[in-house]
């Protein structure tokens, strides 16, 4: 079985989820829960008090889940242009919103100056690096001392990029004690192969759907890594295309958080 993250704010949703995942699956596997500004606005949460209220609930659901407090629930910088300061200003705000056992974690862009304040953040929390889509800036974030970094294989596959080529080319990297997160999943087979990759999914409630009826309960408990020794010579291609489905990723994430940001800014 492999380790996996609900990917929703839906605090309902988990709880049908896991109501149906609790038959057979370990509740160690379960790492969390991963929110953006997008998960907010799909539960109808655009402001900062309702971001705040939310949070611990999500909390609380992973401890109810796990009953150990070794579980995560990650929350997202409202802006990928915010000052390094203001990021270190969010995450001694954003934190404090826990049940008192699971912790928040933090999710930034994969940007130098936020980068650079890395050891900082994880004095704070625990930090997850997302909106990646090549290989290159992957392996850059690595070099930094970050728990996770967030590849989308949904959204490049969607835009042709090959996806898996580029997450074998970083599973070559060596010394480095932090795991590659897969999100963005639409279809059961990239569910299926990110995990026999050895990653850690991110999984909506599209592909959930998915898992409950067409897959099973038991596959979804016999996911694995499977080992290979295949390798890759030289990276897969990195093209504008990787460039631009970044960005655009978090240009979607700045409009969703744009309320909670401004609202931040304003009176912290």
């Amino acid at each position: 079985m492999v380790n996996f993250f609900f990917d929703t704010a839906d605090e309902s949703y988990v709880k049908y989820a896991w109501n149906k995942l609790k038959i057979v699956v370990n509740p160690k596997y379960v790492s969390g829960i991963t929110t953006n500004p997008n998960a907010f606005v799909k539960v109808n949460m655009l402001n900062l008090k309702e971001w705040e209220n939310h949070l611990p609930k999500l909390c609380q659901l992973v401890s109810d889940i796990r009953n150990d407090g070794e579980g995560v629930v990650y929350v997202q910088a409202p802006n990928s242009n915010m000052r390094a300061y203001d990021v270190l200003r969010w995450a001694e705000h954003i934190s404090k919103f826990n049940d008192g056992q699971t912790k928040l974690g933090l999710k930034i862009p994969p940007f130098k100056p936020i980068l650079d304040v890395v050891d900082e953040l994880c004095n704070i929390m625990e930090v997850n690096v997302t909106g990646v889509a090549d290989c290159s800036t992957a392996l850059h974030c690595f070099t930094y001392d970050v728990r996770y970094v967030s590849i989308i294989p949904g959204r490049m596959e969607e835009k042709g990029l090959n996806a898996k080529s580029h997450i074998k080319y970083v599973n070559q990297r060596k010394n480095s004690k932090a795991d590659i997160i897969t999100g963005s999943m639409r279809t059961l087979e990239g569910l299926r192969w990110v995990s026999e990759y050895g990653t850690v999914p991110t999984i909506g409630t599209g592909v959930w759907d998915l898992v409950f009826g067409e897959m099973g309960v038991e596959e979804f408990n016999s996911l694995e890594k499977v080992e290979s020794n295949e390798w890759s010579k030289f990276s897969p291609l990195i093209t504008d295309t990787s460039t631009k489905l970044s960005v655009d990723f978090f240009n979607q994430m700045d409009d969703c958080g744009k309320t909670a940001h401004t609202q931040f800014m304003r009176d912290n």
